[in-house]
């Protein structure tokens, strides 16, 4: 029994217009125009996607109840792709240089290639891949199950040329305008304007850096404490004879007094021998 993967990634999508209900026989006819065709006896590189049921792999049958999902429209779409193995490329290549014993120009290579396709091809199975989405037709919006660009590309091109409708993949204002809130909430959402967010990707020096590469301020450096050693007598002894006086001593003036003291000592016998003479 076939069922819906229970983890990995989901792509919403939106759709406009009308679309066919899911529960009548010409949604199943739609998709049965583009069914799914096998490439399994191709004898080139192709790729064939196409639409199944859960219940029918190779999409010959499409019925409204292999469509059922319980809460929405059950749709399996399968990608096949075949191409030629290198590593057989390579090998009969190889083989072929050896037989010659040179090498192959690349013509020569070219005319081997195309001979090779046309002999193993045929007998090459290709690769099956299955993807689901799950279509809500009353809030016109299909969930795919898978995240790959492939996948993607190959699941809207193929909607639309089933059902003649554009998908849009969906964002915040659409999801939020498309959910259960009521008219006054969304009015308020139509007129919030947009957050840009800063954009960690680009490597451009022009472009202002995210709050989390700004730059932060230098710590501030404390510096440890060191702790006094106690006064000895010989360092006490040694501060106070480096210590500086409390005053300067002018040498000048000591000088002009030692001048005058000597001076009036000289003339003091002779001013006394004048006297005894009078």
């Amino acid at each position: 029994m076939a069922a819906i993967r229970k983890s990995g990634g989901v792509v919403p999508y939106f759709w406009q217009g009308k679309l066919v209900d899911p529960r009548d026989d010409e949604f199943a006819e739609h998709l049965s125009l583009q069914r799914f065709r096998t490439i399994e006896n191709a004898a080139s590189e192709e790729v064939s996607v196409g639409w199944i049921t859960p219940a029918d792999p190779t999409g010959d049958n499409f019925s409204p109840e292999d469509l059922d999902g319980g809460i929405g429209t059950w749709l399996r779409f399968r990608i096949d792709k075949k191409s030629m193995p290198m590593k057989w490329l390579q090998i009969h290549r190889d083989a072929a240089e050896k037989a010659r014993g040179k090498k192959m120009s690349a013509k020569e290579r070219r005319e081997l290639k195309e001979d090779l396709m046309d002999q193993l091809l045929p007998r090459v199975l290709p690769t099956i891949t299955l993807v689901d989405a799950l279509l809500f037709d009353d809030r016109k919006t299909v969930l795919l199950f898978a995240t790959s660009k492939s996948a993607k590309e190959a699941f809207t091109k193929l909607f639309f040329e089933t059902f003649s409708i554009q998908l849009e993949p969906a964002d915040p204002l659409q999801s939020g305008m498309r959910s259960d809130i009521n008219d006054e909430l969304k009015h308020t959402l139509e007129r919030v304007n947009p957050i840009r967010w800063p954009n960690t990707t680009l490597d451009n020096a022009k472009t202002r850096a995210p709050i989390t590469d700004m730059p932060r301020p230098a710590p501030s450096v404390v510096e440890p404490k060191v702790a006094k050693k106690p006064q000895t007598e010989t360092s006490a002894s040694d501060s106070s004879q480096n210590e500086s006086p409390p005053f300067e001593v002018d040498e000048a003036a000591g000088m002009s007094a030692e001048t005058t003291s000597t001076e009036d000592a000289l003339e003091a016998p002779v001013e006394a021998k004048m006297e005894d003479q009078q």
